[in-house]
């Protein structure tokens, strides 16, 4: 009988070690995937590629809009590319701040630069981590990003402009945006943000992506096994990935702009990020096209929507 307790324990042990293992191995796979989504991958090609798709010509905007490089330090080291597009010294005018998607760069955002620049706004147009020229190889959907945010708007500052600072961020930029939009920082120092085509958080991207892979694995124990691998190895977990509950803390006036074709970050989850503002000053519009077409496919009523925006705050 004393046997048949120990072989229990040591069955029990086994399966209790053999579980944390796989766990652990799990977890490791499911952060390093969401981590390195950029490894491998030509952003700069993706950009000029997803533009010409749109019938924009990446040479024909260079030629008319100078394009010159700089780069500040974010708090953690990082350096931060960012192109100013038009006159090469910031003038004392309104100022835009882009972000683009995952999987691109600085020059995917040019369509809309050129609304800002018709629109005598001074632009500059980052390249996220593991984009572009950025050095990193890390993606954390806008928890790190935003400190590059901050730091480019600490930027702008400098420069000791009399115009207002507006962020303005499409798909995983939009994220990035939001989560910067309930810093202090941000409710102290920027006068407006534009949020096109964002995802909820970093949990509902992969809950999306999770339900497709058909693993037989339940989505909560994923995410379990991958907060835990993300907070060790990273430094954040999935709730600090989470647009809905940095807008919380927003102060400053937000635009949502969702796009009802939209198959990756739907309807829902734009008004659940406009309900998730807890300030009045706060607006929804929702266009008829594809995911970061709005523009594309509606400039005219997509600028007319921007600027009556940011004429009233």
């Amino acid at each position: 009988m004393k046997v048949l307790k120990i072989v229990g324990l040591v069955i029990s042990i086994l399966i209790a070690v053999a579980v944390v293992g796989v766990s652990l191995v799990i977890g490791s796979q499911v952060a390093d995937a969401l981590i390195y989504q950029n490894e491998g991958k030509d952003t700069k090609e993706a950009s000029v590629y997803q533009l010409e798709s749109w019938g924009f010509s990446v040479e024909s905007f260079e030629d008319r809009y100078r394009v010159t490089k700089n780069s500040v330090i974010s708090a953690d080291g990082v350096v931060v590319p960012f192109a100013i597009i038009g006159d090469e010294t910031l003038s004392n005018q309104d100022t835009v701040i882009l972000i683009h998607g995952l999987g691109g760069d600085f020059v995917s955002v040019y369509p809309q630069a050129e609304m800002y620049l018709k629109n005598n706004y001074n632009v500059i147009a980052i390249d996220q981590r593991a984009s572009g020229e950025s050095l990193d190889d890390k993606v954390s959907f806008g928890y790190y990003e935003k400190q590059d945010i901050k730091a480019v708007v600490d930027y702008v500052k400098s420069q000791s402009l009399e115009g207002q600072i507006v962020v303005h961020g499409f798909s995983m930029g939009a994220a990035t945006a939001g989560l910067y939009a309930g810093t202090d920082h941000a409710n102290l120092n920027i006068d407006g943000v534009i949020m096109d085509s964002s995802f909820e958080s970093l949990e509902t991207v992969f809950k999306s992506v999770w339900n497709d892979m058909n693993t037989g694995l339940p989505y909560s124990y994923a995410v379990w096994c991958g907060d835990i691998a993300l907070k060790s190895k990273h430094g954040f977990g999935f709730d600090d990935a989470d647009a809905c509950r940095a807008l919380q803390s927003c102060q400053i006036p937000v635009l949502i702009i969702q796009s009802e074709q939209d198959e990756i970050a739907t309807v829902a989850m734009g008004q659940n990020l406009y309900d998730s503002i807890q300030s009045d000053k706060k607006e929804i519009w929702l266009v008829d096209t594809k995911h970061i077409e709005g523009y594309i496919d509606f400039p005219i009523e997509y600028t007319e929507k921007v600027f009556d925006f940011l004429s009233k705050n």
